[in-house]
């Protein structure tokens, strides 16, 4: 990782996380909520299975969980201590209280044993600098037979009308004359390593995983409306706009210009259109 250790890497999630986390369920529950529902669905938990959301963001993971077996029976952890507050309060929005909440390393779980028929991890392994570790981990908390799944993101769609990237060095041309920060760079290239179907499968299998299943899925978000879609586009930029100095007015007035933008191609923009891949694999009896 050119200089920037696991530890280090995993310290730069954390702070990401904990800035997105006011607005994750806001923003991203639409992009990340039928991938979870997805994912449980092939999980597939009978009543009494105990079951883990793993990097559980708002916890929309354990919410499909809960759906199943009830709360009682669902615990959700995040290495973020602000999402896991900011998933107390949506989970218990949703009636959903009873689901145990607590922040936890998923290097370094610290569960006993067998704890867990099911454990459902929504996008989280993708940023995880160490995976065969926490795999490892994920599997010595599985009872015997326990199903584990993870969900990655593809490509993004050819046919998506609107890139925000490259519209907004338009606006904000000192964007392109950022230095990249070394994290990003590292964190860039985990993300696109642990993305890899065909990596993740073998991982799996060295961590003691059998009967891996693949399959690929379509996911298409309407956003309500164009502000919902600058937003939560936005969040991402929040390092790069500190990094110019940019005042209160004037993130406001690039928000604008995109509005004004989006409000021409509306029938592009806000939707998005996205490929996900759901990895499922069985710990043996």
């Amino acid at each position: 990782m050119a200089g920037i250790t696991p530890s280090a890497l995993k310290e730069f999630v954390r702070a990401e996380y904990d800035a997105a986390a006011p607005g994750w369920e806001r923003d991203w529950a639409s992009h990340f909520g039928p991938p979870a529902e997805r994912l449980v669905e092939q999980l597939n938990p009978a009543a009494g299975d105990r079951c883990l959301d793993l990097a559980c963001g708002s916890g929309l993971v354990a919410r499909a969980f809960a759906a199943r077996v009830g709360p009682a029976l669902v615990t959700a952890v995040d290495l973020s201590s602000l999402q896991v507050e900011h998933a107390r309060r949506a989970l218990a929005g949703a009636g959903l209280a009873g689901v145990r909440l607590e922040v936890r390393d998923a290097e370094r779980l610290g569960f006993a044993p067998a704890s867990f028929e099911r454990v459902g991890c929504g996008f989280g392994i993708s940023h995880f600098p160490r995976p065969i570790v926490a795999l490892r981990g994920v599997f010595r908390i599985l009872s015997p037979g326990g199903r584990a799944g993870f969900t990655v993101w593809g490509p993004w769609s050819r046919d998506l009308g609107f890139r925000l990237d490259s519209l907004l060095v338009r606006i904000v041309p000192a964007l392109e004359s950022l230095p990249v920060r070394p994290e990003d760079e590292a964190l860039d290239r985990v993300v696109e390593q642990n993305s890899q179907p065909g990596r993740l499968d073998a991982m799996l299998r060295a961590a003691g995983f059998e009967r891996v299943r693949h399959r690929v899925h379509a996911l298409v978000v309407h956003h309500p409306d164009a502000a919902s879609f600058v937003d939560a586009s936005l969040v991402g930029y929040e390092a790069d706009f500190d990094a110019l100095e940019l005042d209160a007015d004037a993130r406001a007035g690039i928000r604008a210009q995109l509005m004004t933008t989006l409000a021409e191609n509306a029938h592009h923009a806000i939707v998005t259109r996205r490929r996900f891949d759901t990895l499922v694999a069985r710990k043996p009896a």
